[in-house]
């Protein structure tokens, strides 16, 4: 009998460096459009594709599920994307919190909210894509 050999990780490694740029491009370009620098648009233009390479991963990872009921994978995959997007709000908030004390970021306080309900929407969004295509 032949030994099947395992798949690579070669689509999961897609997946991380679309998210990444994803991520980058259209947080970098909100920061520029915040602290009111040039270059916000380059930021979206680079992050723009990548968010869509990244959805056209995902839908196509979609029938790549394991045997689980229909509810009770979206159940699943719903409490695994918010776990993970409280991790990476919080992550963000502490940052962004950081660089508000130094002084790098001069913002009021209605600015700071609108900027965290904005990312927390982004990375939601991100993670419960991710969650759906690997459960």
């Amino acid at each position: 009998m032949e030994k099947k050999k395992p798949k690579s990780k070669q689509g999961d490694s897609i997946i991380v460096g679309a998210i990444i740029w994803s991520l980058m491009g259209i947080g970098m370009g909100v920061f520029h459009i915040i602290t009111k620098r040039e270059g916000a648009l380059a930021w979206f233009i680079l992050g723009v594709p990548a968010l869509i390479c990244l959805i056209y991963l995902l839908r196509k990872t979609k029938n790549n599920t394991n045997e689980r009921y229909e509810d009770e994978r979206k159940k699943f995959v719903s409490d695994k994307s918010k776990s993970m997007s409280f991790d990476k709000l919080f992550i963000f908030m502490v940052i962004f919190e950081i660089l508000i004390q130094i002084g790098k970021i001069k913002m009021d306080s209605y600015d700071v909210i609108m900027v965290i309900i904005g990312s927390a929407l982004i990375i939601q969004f991100i993670s419960y894509l991710v969650c759906k295509s690997k459960y």
